[in-house]
């Protein structure tokens, strides 16, 4: 303990200017350097995870559900409501429905586009009381009571430029053996507007009633039946098999992770490859602790030699200069990790306050050249909706905060070893010699 507690007293002897009370210009660049560089990796690291687990999350809760249940032929009624029993009985199972999709045409007197059904009960909220966290009423109410209800998502609805109570034309295939497949129009009226927060999932999305989705689409593959499960993320593949098991083997059984692996898979890989970016700078920045304990060895050769010729052992001496790299370290990663946490907690606000300063900046400029030059009107926008979410939600990775922080501080220490070993190598009469 006597020899950390010199060490300690060396560390702080060294690093304090004494005249300032302060640390010295390259000992609070090096600081700085280590906090300015965590910052960008923990808003990296916060906005990726919570963007990956938000879209995955609107995937499986409102899209490709926990579990789908296919079969290669059409599944009649008496074996759909058979399936759904079966499946409810199993432990573990929050609900089951019935769910067809299909594609078609709308049409409306200003627009037109290509629309994906997803045809669902007229109690689908009961069935399924999470979809109500992300599925956002925009206009109307979530009606599917009839045969001709409709709920069209926002991007479907501006397109064809409706409001609820408008009614809508729809064009369909229907397959005939033996023949083309004949187009079959029919009419539908808007109940509401939806959007699920997230452009991919709902920018060609029509809900109707599952009733006119059978009969619209009556194709193998169409149908399939929707299962939710308690923690879809800790025991899925055990569920998959269980419900697998407890079905006969004409039916397909997914779980969301088989259904959008690569999209999943994609997102990681891109997660990974920005975080790998951000730890290469963190190492450089790291780098510039090894230069300010270079420069602070330097700076105190005569002390040293001083502290050599009166007895004091080398490792004291290499320790001290270790402990200036950690406490640099645990400074800089402090500072890093606050402003890092402040920015992505609040990175939504932050973006809108940059667009809002960029295109008023851009309003002025475009005013002032408008005589001579003509510029687009266009907003400049950070964040895209048609390839994000709307808002960017934010978790808080506390495991891996932890992680790099001890990495960080880790790697402080590692470029403070080898100037701390020179130091602690010094002869004390060279010193002298030289000064």
């Amino acid at each position: 303990m006597m020899i950390y507690d010199r060490s300690f007293y060396l560390a702080y002897h060294f690093l304090v200017n004494k005249k300032k009370y302060f640390f010295t210009k390259n000992i609070f660049g090096a600081i700085l350097g280590i906090g300015f560089s965590l910052i960008p990796l923990i808003v990296v690291l916060e906005i990726s995870s919570g963007m990956i687990e938000g879209i995955t999350q609107r995937y499986m809760e409102i899209g490709s559900y926990h579990i789908q249940i296919k079969s290669n032929n059409t599944i009649d009624e008496y074996t759909e409501k058979n399936t759904i029993e079966i499946i409810k009985s199993l432990p573990g199972i929050q609900s089951a429905f019935p769910v067809t999709t299909g594609i078609g045409l709308a049409y409306s007197e200003n627009g037109r586009t290509g629309i994906s059904f997803k045809a669902l009960p007229s109690n689908y909220f009961d069935l399924d009381p999470t979809a109500k966290d992300y599925i956002k009423i925009e206009k109307g109410e979530f009606l599917l009571n009839s045969k001709d209800s409709a709920m069209l998502s926002l991007e479907v609805a501006r397109i064809l430029d409706v409001n609820p109570g408008d009614r809508i034309k729809i064009l369909t295939a229907k397959q005939i053996p033996g023949r083309r497949p004949v187009l079959k129009p029919s009419y539908l009226t808007v109940k509401g507007i939806f959007s699920t927060g997230y452009y991919e999932l709902d920018a060609l999305s029509i809900y109707i009633n599952i009733d006119k989705g059978k009969a619209l689409f009556t194709e193998k593959g169409n149908n399939f039946i929707a299962v939710k499960i308690n923690n879809p993320f800790e025991n899925i593949e055990s569920k998959t098999i269980e419900v697998r098991k407890a079905l006969n083997t004409k039916f397909y059984v997914y779980n969301w992770y088989d259904l959008e692996k690569t999209m999943i898979e994609s997102f990681k890989t891109t997660k990974d490859i920005l975080l790998f970016i951000m730890i290469v700078i963190v190492i450089v920045a790291a780098m510039n602790i090894s230069s300010a304990v270079v420069m602070l060895v330097m700076e105190k050769e005569e002390d040293i030699a001083m502290l050599k010729s009166t007895g004091v052992p080398s490792y004291i001496i290499t320790r001290a200069f270790i402990l200036i790299g950690f406490i640099m370290g645990i400074l800089g990663t402090i500072s890093g990790l606050v402003l890092g946490l402040l920015t992505a907690v609040n990175i939504n606000e932050l973006i809108l306050i940059i667009e809002r300063i960029v295109n008023f900046s851009y309003t002025v400029f475009q005013y002032i050249l408008s005589p001579v030059l003509l510029l687009s009107d266009k907003n400049f926008v950070i964040f895209d909706t048609s390839y994000y979410l709307e808002q960017i939600p934010i978790k808080l990775d506390l495991i891996n905060i932890l992680i790099i922080s001890t990495l960080t501080v880790l790697l402080s220490v590692a470029a403070a070893f080898f100037p701390a070993v020179k130091a602690g190598r010094f002869k004390p009469m060279d010193i002298l010699r030289k000064h």
